[in-house]
C-alpha cells in the first residue's frame, strides 16, 4: 500500500509540474496585437522599392491590390504604380494587365496620357506590333481633336504628329536656342528632322533593338541622368536666390577680373649676324617686319614662344620706342612699338551683365556641391577605394 501511494506522489508531482510549465503558453485573453494598416503595407511597399527590391515589392503590391476595398481612384493609381514597377522589370505582359485594370477603374485619370504611351511600348516590346499600331491609332484618337486645332505637322503611317507635339519638342531644347525653331525655314527644318528620328527609332523598337540588354543598359543610364538632373535643377532654381547687392559686392572682390590689360602692339623682325641690329631697326622703321599684340601678364610672344621678361619691358615702352636686341631661344630679335595702352578698370555698369552671370554660376556650383554633401550624409554613403597601385604608393 505505501508503494502505491508513493507512486500515485510521484505522478502528482510531475503532473503538477507538466501543468505548471504549460500554463506559462496559455495566451493571454487581454493582450491583442496591434493591426497592420493598408498604410504601413504602402510604407512596406516604398521601403522594399527605395532598397532596390523592386520584384519582392511588386508581389506585396499585388497582395495589397487583391484586398484593397477603398475607392476605385486609389485602386487605379496603384494599379498604375504596379504597371511601371513591371515595365522596370521587363515583364511587360503583367504591365499591361495592371495598366488595363488602371484603365477600367479610372478612364480619366491624370496619368492616361503617359499610361498610353507605356501600354504601345510594351506591345512593341512583346513584338504585337499590330496590336500595338492599333492601340496607337484608338488612343491618339483621343487627342484629335486638340491635334486639329493646333494644325497636324507631319505624319508616319496613320500617326498624325500635331503641331503642339513639336512645340513641346522645341521647348524642352535649351532656352538660348529654342527662339530660333519657332518659325520659318528652322523650324520645317527641326519638324524634319524630328519626323526622321521618329520613323527610325519605330523601326529600332520594330527590329527589338531596345531589347538588347546593353542597349536597355545604357537607355537606364541616361533615364538616371535626365532624372538627377532634373532634380538638381529643381532644387538650384528653389534655391538660387540673386540679390543685387551681393553681385556689386561679388564685382568689387573681383576687379581684376572686369579690367582691361595693357597691351601694346610691336613689330618685330630678326636679327642677322651679317646685317647687324641698325640694318634690321632701319627695315622696322621703314614698315618690315610681323606685327603682333602682347598683353600684361603674357609669358611668350606669339610666334616666337617664350619671352616673359621681355614681354615685361615691352610694356613699359612708349609708342615708336624700340627695344633689343634680345635673344630669345637661339635667335636675336629687335623691336619697335607701335601702339601703346595702359590698363583700364572696366566700371560695373560696363559689365553687370557679365558679373551677375558669374556671380550666378558661382553660386549654382555652391548649391550643387551642398546637394551633393547632403546626399553623401542622409544616405550613409560610403566610397570603397581599391587597393593602391605600385605607382600611387611611389608618388609620396
Amino acid at each position: 500500500m505505501r508503494k502505491v501511494i508513493s507512486f500515485l506522489i510521484v505522478v502528482l508531482v510531475f503532473a503538477g509540474a507538466f501543468f505548471a510549465g504549460r500554463a506559462h503558453y496559455i495566451p493571454n485573453k487581454e493582450y491583442t496585437p496591434l493591426p497592420w494598416t493598408a498604410n504601413d503595407e504602402i510604407n512596406y511597399i516604398d521601403k522594399l522599392l527605395a532598397k532596390g527590391l523592386n520584384r519582392i515589392a511588386a508581389q506585396e503590391m499585388e497582395k495589397y491590390i487583391d484586398g484593397y476595398r477603398g475607392s476605385r481612384k486609389e485602386l487605379a493609381n496603384t494599379c498604375y504604380r504596379l504597371g511601371n514597377i513591371y515595365m522596370k522589370l521587363y515583364e511587360y505582359q503583367k504591365a499591361l494587365k495592371y495598366f488595363y485594370r488602371a484603365e477600367m477603374l479610372d478612364e480619366n485619370a491624370d496619368f492616361s496620357e503617359d499610361m498610353n504611351n507605356k501600354i504601345v511600348e510594351a506591345l512593341e516590346n512583346l513584338g504585337m506590333n499590330s496590336q500595338a499600331n492599333y492601340e496607337l491609332e484608338a488612343r491618339t484618337s483621343l487627342v484629335k481633336s486638340a491635334m486639329t486645332k493646333a494644325g497636324v505637322a507631319a505624319s508616319i503611317g496613320k500617326r498624325k504628329i500635331g503641331e503642339n507635339e513639336i512645340d513641346r519638342a522645341i521647348n524642352r531644347l535649351p532656352k538660348n536656342v529654342r527662339e530660333q525653331f519657332k518659325e520659318g525655314a528652322k523650324r520645317n527644318d527641326f519638324i524634319k528632322q524630328y519626323v526622321i528620328t521618329e520613323a527610325l527609332y519605330d523601326k529600332a523598337k520594330r527590329m527589338g533593338i531596345d531589347r538588347i540588354p546593353d542597349v536597355k543598359e545604357s537607355i537606364e543610364a541616361a533615364k538616371k541622368q535626365i532624372v538627377v538632373q532634373s532634380m538638381i535643377e529643381k532644387e538650384i532654381n528653389k534655391k538660387l536666390i540673386i540679390d543685387p547687392s551681393d553681385v556689386k559686392l561679388y564685382y568689387e572682390a573681383n576687379k581684376d577680373k572686369y579690367a582691361e590689360r595693357a597691351k601694346v602692339k610691336i613689330r618685330y623682325m630678326e636679327v642677322s649676324k651679317k646685317d647687324g641690329s641698325n640694318k634690321a631697326l632701319e627695315s622696322l622703321k621703314s614698315g618690315k617686319g610681323k606685327s603682333e599684340w602682347v598683353y600684361e601678364k603674357d609669358t611668350y610672344i606669339s610666334g616666337l614662344g617664350k619671352a616673359k621678361d621681355t614681354v615685361k619691358e615691352l610694356l613699359k615702352r612708349k609708342k615708336g620706342d624700340t627695344f633689343g636686341p634680345v635673344k630669345i631661344k637661339d635667335k636675336s630679335y629687335i623691336f619697335i612699338v607701335e601702339e601703346s595702352k595702359k590698363r583700364r578698370q572696366k566700371a560695373f555698369d560696363e559689365v553687370k551683365k557679365q558679373v551677375e552671370y558669374e556671380y550666378k554660376m558661382k553660386k549654382r556650383e555652391g548649391i550643387v556641391d551642398s546637394i551633393i554633401k547632403n546626399i553623401i550624409e542622409d544616405e550613409n554613403v560610403e566610397i570603397f577605394n581599391g587597393p593602391a597601385s605600385e605607382k600611387d604608393n611611389n608618388d609620396g
